[in-house]
Parts: C-alpha cells; sequence; structure tokens
C-alpha cells in the first residue's frame, strides 16, 4: 500500500455496489436480454454507470462494495428496512453477473459481514484519505451524503440520464441541507427516513427539525434544553419518543471503524486483462461498452490468430491473383462499399470479396483516388460481372438485399445470394443483428467502427473520400466475418430445424421484395396538395374550438403546457405522473374522452397533425423524380413475429378507419400516364387479401370444434361466434351482437381480458366477464390452446409457427407480473401471427413465380399485413384474379380453408370484389 504519511496526488472512487444496481435496474429497458432470454439491464446499466465514471473522473484507484445480509443494525432494530420487497429475482441473478464484470475488470470488492456497504465505503474513505487527494463515492443512495469531508466527494447519477453524474462536495451538501454533512444522520432521526424504515419522532417535520438543528449543535444538548423547544407539540413528542430520535441516529449513521485489511496496490483501474473483459462483455453482449475501457498498463500477450490474408487490388497482376482464388473458392462473401445508405442511390465506391475465411480482396473502383490508381470500373465489371452471376457461385453477404440492389443498379445482372448472415441471425434469435455485434458475440472479433474511417456529425465524410487503404482493410474485414458467421450460423439453422424456414422462405423473398422496391407505386400528389391545405384549415379550426374550451392559448404540441390546461386549470383527473410532468400521451386521453370535451378535440387535433405531416405533405417529397412513383424499402428482419415492414415511406401504418388515412390510400394509384404507363393499355389495382387468415389459424391450432365446422361451412365467423355464446340463431344475431364478438375474437389472439373488452365495446366490466366467460364455454378447444401455448412456452422459453420460426419469451418465467402476462399476450399470438406471416410470404415467392413463368405483363407492388397490391393491364384482371387465388389458397393445407379475398379498382382504396 502507498505510503500513508504523505499524500499522493492520486484519487480513490468507492462504488456502492447496491446503490447503483438497483438504479440501473429501474432506469434501463427491462426488455434488455441476451439472445439467449439472460436479463441484462441492470448489468448493463452498473457497468455502463461503472465505466461512465472511470472515464470522467479518472482515478488511479477503485473498489466496489456490496450488501452482504443483515447487519448490526437488523438487530438494533428489528424493524430496520423491514417493509423493503425482497430483491427481484432477475436482479438477484444480474448481481452475480456484476460481480463477473468486476473480477474480469480486476476490480477488488470488499464486504464485511454485519455491516452495509455503506459502512465499508465509509471506513475505506477514512482509511485512504491519509494517502489520496481525493476520493469519489459512487452511488445511487443520497445517505452517503454525510461522508462529504474535505477529500471525500459524493456522485449520484442523474436524471433522467444516469451518465450525468451530479458531484456533492461538502460545501454543496450545505448548500442542499442547510447544515454540515455528518449531521444528515441526526435529520433522519428526527424527521424519519421511509426507505429505511427509520421511524423519526412523530409531529416533527422538516421545517422543525431544521429549526432544531440551527439551535442546538447535537441531539444530546438539544435533550438538555427540551423545555424550552416550541411549538409546545414537538416538545411533547420529542419528551416522548427522545430516544427513537437516538436510535434512529445510530442507525442513519454511517460507520466508519470496520475491520478491514485495505492495500491500494490491488486496486490499480488499469490492472486488468482486456481479453478477459472482451470475453465477459461477449456473452453478455455488450459490444457497445468495449470503446468505453480504459487503457490497460500492463500489456496483455495476444491469443495467437490465424492471419488475414488482405489485398488491395489496383493492378492487372492483383486482379489475376483475385480471379485465381474467386475460381478455386467453394464460395464468396461479398460486400459493397458505397457513398450513401440508401441503395436505391448510392454510388459504388469498391467491392469486397472474401474467398475463405481469412482470405479477401478490396476492389476500389470509386474512390478519390489522391494520387493512387484504381482499376477502371467498367473493366472490373466485365472481369467480375461473370463470377458473380455464374450459376453454380455461391454468394454469401451480410444484408445481401442491399448488395444485390447496389450491383444490379450498377451492371450487374441481379445477384443470386444463397446465405444472408443477417437474416440468419435474425432467425436465430439474435438482438443485434448488426454485423459488428454479430462478428464479437458470436466470433469474438473486435471490428473497427465505421466512424473511425469516415467521421461524425458535420465532419462526416463519404466512403468514396476514405483512404483506400483503410478502407480496404475496413471491407475485407466485413467479408471475411460474414464468411465465418456464415459457417457458425448455418449448422445451427439445421440443428433448430429451422432451414427450410431460412432457405425456402426468407432467401427467395429477397429477390421478389428487390423487384417490388424497384417498381414502386405511382402517386396522385394533386389529391395529396388538395388536402394538404384542407388539413390545415381544419386544423385551425380545431385550434379555434379547443382555446375555447381552454379559455386560453397555448402550445397544443406541448405536453408540459397542455397538462397544466387539463390538470390544472379544467381540473381533469390526472393520469400517470413522469419525471418532467404529468402524462397527456394517447392512452391518458383516450381514459379522459369523456371527461371534458376538449379532449376529444385534442385527439382529433393530433391525428390530423400526424396524418399531414407523415403522410399527406411527407409523401409528395418521397417521390422519385426519375420513375414518378414512391419507392418503399420492404424490412425483412425487424418484426419479432416475422412480419414484413416497410420504411421510406412506411406503407403499413396508414389507418384505414380513418376518413384522411382512406383518403391517404386514395392517392395511391395505377399509372396511366400516357407517357409513363407500364403497359400498352389502362392499368388497374388488384388487391387479393387473405380473409381472418389468423382466426383460421386459431381454428386449426386449437382443433376448437365448433371453430373449424364454422369455418369449413363458410359461415360468417363473427355471426357464427355472436349466435353461439349469446344463444340464439344465426339469423337472429344483431349487428350489435357481432360487433362485441369480433371484438372477443380478434381480441383473444392478444389475450384481452375484461377490461379490454369493456373498454372497446363500452359493456360494463361484469358483462364483458360474463361474455369471456362464456365464450370459452362455447370454444373449449380455444381455452385449451391458450393454456397450451403458454405452458409449451414456458417450458422450452420459446414458440414456433406452422413453418419453425421462433419467438423467444424469456420474461414468461419472470416474476415481475406485467412482464409475465406481456410475454404469455406474445406467446399466444405468435404461432398465428408468425404463422400468417410465413404463408403470405410463401404467397408472395410462388405469386412472383407465377407472375414470371406465365408471362404476365401484371407486377406486385406492395404486401401490407394480410394483403397483396397487383398493377395490372385491364386485360389481364380475370386471368390474374384467377391466378392469385388458386396460389394464395394453395400456400398449405390447413384443416379450415384458406379464403382469399380479390377486388379490383382505380386506386387503393376504392376497390370492388370481383
Amino acid at each position: 500500500m502507498p505510503d500513508a504519511s504523505k499524500t499522493t496526488g492520486k484519487t480513490l472512487m468507492l462504488v456502492d455496489g447496491h446503490g447503483l444496481a438497483y438504479r440501473a435496474y429501474h432506469a434501463m429497458p427491462e426488455s434488455m436480454a441476451t439472445a439467449s432470454g439472460e436479463p441484462t439491464n441492470a448489468v448493463f446499466g452498473f457497468t455502463s454507470m461503472l465505466l461512465d465514471a472511470i472515464r470522467d473522473h479518472a482515478p488511479d484507484y477503485i473498489i466496489v462494495s456490496f450488501d452482504v445480509g443483515k447487519t448490526f443494525r437488523h438487530e438494533a432494530f428489528e424493524e430496520y428496512k423491514a417493509h423493503r420487497a425482497p430483491m427481484p429475482d432477475d436482479l438477484r441473478t444480474q448481481i452475480d453477473r456484476m460481480y463477473t464484470v468486476l473480477e474480469a475488470m480486476n476490480i477488488p470488492v470488499y464486504t464485511k459481514d454485519g455491516f452495509e456497504a455503506d459502512d465499508v465505503i465509509g471506513t475505506i474513505a477514512r482509511m485512504a484519505g491519509e494517502s489520496c487527494d481525493e476520493v469519489l463515492i459512487v452511488t445511487g443512495d443520497s445517505d452517503l451524503l454525510q461522508l462529504a469531508d474535505g477529500k471525500a466527494k459524493i456522485l449520484l447519477p442523474g436524471r433522467p440520464r444516469f451518465s450525468d453524474f451530479r458531484l456533492f462536495d461538502r460545501d454543496r451538501v450545505i448548500e442542499r441541507y442547510g447544515f454540515v454533512p455528518e449531521r444528515i444522520p441526526e435529520f433522519k432521526a428526527l424527521v424519519g427516513d421511509t426507505s429505511d424504515n427509520i421511524p423519526g419522532v412523530p409531529g416533527v417535520g422538516e421545517k422543525t427539525a431544521r429549526n432544531l438543528m440551527e439551535t442546538y449543535p447535537d441531539l444530546e444538548t438539544l435533550r438538555d434544553n427540551l423545555d424550552d423547544v416550541k411549538p409546545p407539540r414537538a416538545q411533547n413528542s420529542l419528551k416522548e419518543n427522545f430516544e427513537i430520535a437516538i436510535q434512529g441516529r445510530e442507525l442513519a449513521t454511517i460507520v466508519r471503524d470496520v475491520e478491514l485489511d485495505l492495500d491500494l496496490d490491488r486496486c490499480v483501474v488499469t490492472d486488468f486483462d482486456r481479453d478477459e473483459v472482451v470475453r465477459v462483455f461477449r456473452e453478455l453482449e455488450f459490444r457497445t461498452l468495449l470503446e468505453r475501457l480504459p487503457d490497460v498498463v500492463k500489456a496483455q500477450p495476444e491469443a495467437p490468430k490465424e492471419e488475414s490474408v488482405r489485398t488491395i487490388v489496383t493492378s492487372k497482376q492483383e486482379l489475376d491473383e483475385f480471379i485465381e482464388s474467386a475460381k478455386t473458392a467453394d464460395a464468396l462473401a461479398v460486400d459493397v462499399e458505397t457513398d450513401s445508405t440508401k441503395a436505391s442511390s448510392a454510388r459504388l465506391v469498391g467491392i469486397a470479396v472474401a474467398t475463405g475465411p481469412t482470405t479477401s480482396f478490396y476492389i476500389p473502383v470509386g474512390h478519390s483516388s489522391n494520387g493512387r490508381k484504381q482499376l477502371d470500373e467498367s473493366a472490373v465489371h466485365k472481369i467480375l460481372a461473370p463470377i458473380l452471376e455464374h450459376d453454380d457461385t455461391k454468394l454469401y453477404a451480410h444484408n445481401a438485399k442491399y448488395d444485390a440492389v447496389v450491383l444490379e443498379r450498377h451492371g450487374y445482372s441481379l445477384p443470386r445470394f444463397t446465405f444472408d448472415t443477417m437474416i440468419a441471425a435474425y432467425i436465430l434469435g439474435e438482438n443485434s443483428l448488426g454485423l459488428k455485434e454479430l462478428a464479437f458475440t458470436r466470433l469474438g472479433i473486435e471490428m473497427q467502427e465505421i466512424t473511425s474511417l469516415i467521421g461524425k456529425g458535420k465532419s462526416q465524410i463519404t466512403m468514396d473520400l476514405t483512404d483506400m487503404a483503410e478502407a480496404g482493410d475496413y471491407a475485407c474485414a466485413d467479408v471475411e466475418s460474414t464468411w465465418q458467421l456464415k459457417s457458425l450460423l448455418d449448422p445451427e439453422l439445421e440443428q433448430q430445424k429451422q432451414s427450410d424456414l431460412f432457405y425456402d422462405i426468407e432467401m427467395p423473398l429477397i429477390d421478389v421484395l428487390i423487384e417490388m422496391e424497384k417498381t414502386g407505386i405511382a402517386l396522385d400528389v394533386e389529391l395529396l396538395q388538395t388536402v394538404s391545405k384542407q388539413l390545415t384549415g381544419e386544423i385551425g379550426e380545431l385550434e379555434k374550438e379547443i382555446y375555447g374550451h381552454a379559455g386560453q392559448t397555448f402550445n397544443i404540441n406541448s405536453p408540459r403546457q397542455m397538462a397544466n390546461v387539463l390538470f390544472e386549470e379544467l381540473k381533469l383527473p390526472a393520469g400517470r405522473k413522469t419525471k418532467t410532468g404529468y402524462s397527456v400521451n394517447q392512452e391518458v386521453l383516450e381514459n379522459l374522452r369523456d371527461a371534458h370535451d376538449i379532449v376529444p378535440l385534442i385527439l382529433e387535433y393530433r391525428q390530423l397533425q400526424k396524418l399531414k405531416s407523415t403522410y399527406v405533405d411527407a409523401l409528395p417529397n418521397q417521390v422519385n423524380p426519375e420513375t414518378g412513383r414512391v419507392h418503399t424499402s420492404f424490412n425483412q428482419t425487424v418484426a419479432a413475429t416475422g412480419r414484413l415492414s416497410s420504411t421510406d415511406p412506411n406503407l403499413q401504418n396508414i389507418p384505414v378507419r380513418s376518413g384522411i388515412g382512406r383518403t391517404v390510400r386514395r392517392a395511391f394509384i395505377p399509372d396511366n400516364n400516357p407517357d409513363t404507363c407500364p403497359f400498352d393499355e389502362p392499368a388497374t389495382f388488384l388487391a387479393a387479401d387473405y380473409s381472418q387468415v389468423e382466426l383460421r389459424l386459431m381454428a386449426h391450432f386449437s382443433e376448437d370444434q365448433t371453430l373449424l365446422k364454422a369455418f369449413q361451412a363458410g359461415q360468417d365467423i363473427h355471426a357464427a361466434t355472436a349466435a353461439d355464446v349469446f344463444g340464439v340463431k344465426l339469423e337472429d344475431v344483431s349487428s350489435d351482437m357481432r360487433r362485441i364478438a369480433k371484438t372477443v375474437n380478434f381480441g383473444i389472439m392478444y389475450g384481452m381480458q375484461a377490461y379490454g373488452l369493456s373498454r372497446d365495446t363500452g359493456m360494463p366490466r361484469a358483462e364483458a366477464q360474463q361474455f369471456i366467460d362464456t365464450y370459452f364455454e362455447r370454444f373449449p378447444g380455444v381455452r385449451s390452446y391458450l393454456d397450451n401455448t403458454i405452458e409449451l412456452a414456458k417450458d422450452q422459453g420459446y414458440i414456433s409457427t406452422l413453418f419453425g420460426r421462433r419467438r423467444y419469451v424469456g420474461d414468461i418465467n419472470a416474476s415481475n407480473f406485467n412482464r409475465r402476462t406481456g410475454a404469455e399476450r406474445i406467446a399466444i399470438n405468435m404461432p398465428l401471427q408468425g404463422t400468417a406471416a410465413d404463408i403470405m410470404k410463401i404467397a408472395m415467392i410462388r405469386m412472383q413465380r407465377e407472375l414470371r413463368e406465365k408471362k404476365f405483363k401484371a407486377r406486385m407492388i406492395l404486401q401490407v399485413h394480410d394483403e397483396l397490391l397487383f398493377e395490372v393491364p385491364e386485360s389481364e384482371v380475370k386471368k390474374l384474379a384467377a391466378a392469385v387465388k388458386d396460389v394464395m389458397e394453395n400456400v398449405t393445407e390447413l384443416q379450415v380453408p384458406l379464403v382469399t379475398e380479390v377486388s379490383v379498382g382505380a386506386n387503393w382504396e376504392e376497390l370492388e370484389p370481383i
């Protein structure tokens, strides 16, 4: 240990392990977990705060302390902290992981039986104060503020960002409390402390306590002068309960003479094995924390690695070497480097190709060379195209759709990739699908960040302006990792019986999506411009009405100002209060809809504003000037259920029940402009929509005989359900009965309870519960399906679709009620929605093949939920309708028929059945 007789200019950081653990647990999203389902929100937050504190304050030494069971305080006062709930199970397991992280970072943990971490920290702060110039105490507990002295300072995590630590030295504590830090225990003893269950003196509040502490230097002096205490009520209470105050002070005072052996030489911050930390972070999937590790003082021997052979191809000789390597390779991993993340407009900068796990080439074609030569792009294309386009060439990529689109735009026939590591990781349930995250968690490889090449923010450059050699090394690392990941993930798909899902559904779908994105959809810009003007007027009128009800003008888009109007001025019942004030989110306002006339107006105002900004005003700006069409981007790896999503623009979430939403759909039209029409005759839209596919799947999975018979007989399922539950004849079912039955039919798939049915239908809650009970009596197979599905998910940790797609539900065994029931709802719904998604994807693949093989001129242009939309010449309508119905209804064989409803029209909204 350093010589205690003189200061060293050193800083010691003491960390309250439990304080930070609880703070992190409640601050980080509960959903944070590894791909295997291990919860990591607390350990991630803990580690993040620890690294932030080390980075920002650069201590020389560091020690962490945790609580270890009951202490002398529990013996002195049986009720000490007795009201506290037990530590949540998912936090308890993460405490063990925190110890693992600390061990890897070689950070010592000091504990002492019978004492709290606070006592250990207080003792070490006193001991180290003799040899360190500064002691920083990192904690989430304000109790430790009593330790602030000339050398010790307290760091409390900020809110809402706990990375913003607040530093409390002695002066700031005095400023906050009005007295010196060491008197904090006396203050708590007088007023009580609910967090530690310290009772305090009855009738003594904060104001009285502060007055007493200003008058008397300690509790003993106060006891000697109780007859002088004002007011009389406080005097009497103190006389009757003074021992409570004395005991409270003992409980609240941090012990500073615990018997400990302190060795600061074991506590050096940078004395750790970085490889061991990387190993632990890899297990926990904490790649983003790597760059925040402090530099290691001791050089660690690196494990021997197979050397990569990387070639920057800038000469004919190097190109010949690449060709020879490519010709003899089993497969090629490909990655394009471009000047944009948008594939439809990106310019090719270079192509990286791995011919093996550690052999790769980078062919620059679009760099600003800065004097360095590069091959002509057309010459590269002439040699490379036959290799990439050959039927026998196996091509791997990470996000193959992007690479394929860019290559096709630069003259390559659409390459058919055989393995996409991003899609494979998605199917296997990985949380993070980025190549660098996967390389780290799966291969143990720390890859270079793109920002180290192109920079950040305003100083960011495009890839074509980077150094050719650095870009080449970066790109080669990408394709080598892709190759290695393929070798790792492919056997896992086979082992989990998901190879068919991957090879027969997801990989063939890539080409389908590329064609749909490339085709795009025409837009009636003039209609949207007219609607925009109309909405501006309607929003203005709504503003006036809202101001009239409020009795004042205010910023309707400001949650704080709106909360003030609703809850302070109009005195409406306030909902949940957040850190920034009362919440006025959609749910809160919906619950207040009938409380005041202003609320429905605000909801309508918000809806119109959102539709106007998101669609009416935004869509015209997203029309490609070259094609005159909107080209959305379909995402295969976003929705956990397997459904497709779309971005730029998002066409999945246009509200179909809203009048403005329907108008937006009317703006999507077949292209009948004489200059751009894709056909030599008028075009129209044909839509094919699976009818009640998820309910049909419920009948299939549950094997409920009543449901099966209703679907097999072709009955209106909602009317049939209403007849069964209400006990009436089918012909006597009213529209209200059918509406309620429809709500339940769809709600059951999402775990709807009586409260939800009552809210959605307006029926009393008791009546809603009775309806649900009767429903399950009439459809016992559905009840069994729900129960059995939840049990299966609990047993295996995941649930599957008919085609083997899995969704992992780690929270299904959680002790937290909300998390557990949320996971149960996911488990119930996944086989239905996920199978419906798989069926739709198969239909898309087969329909695209049908269009090609039967030489249809029609084009598939959009997929939204259970619907496919085609742009078709009028002469092909009947033929296409028959073909699409045949394909979609025969994707798979269920116990009930798949039914497709086909309609035709002049825009996406106004479609008539045929």
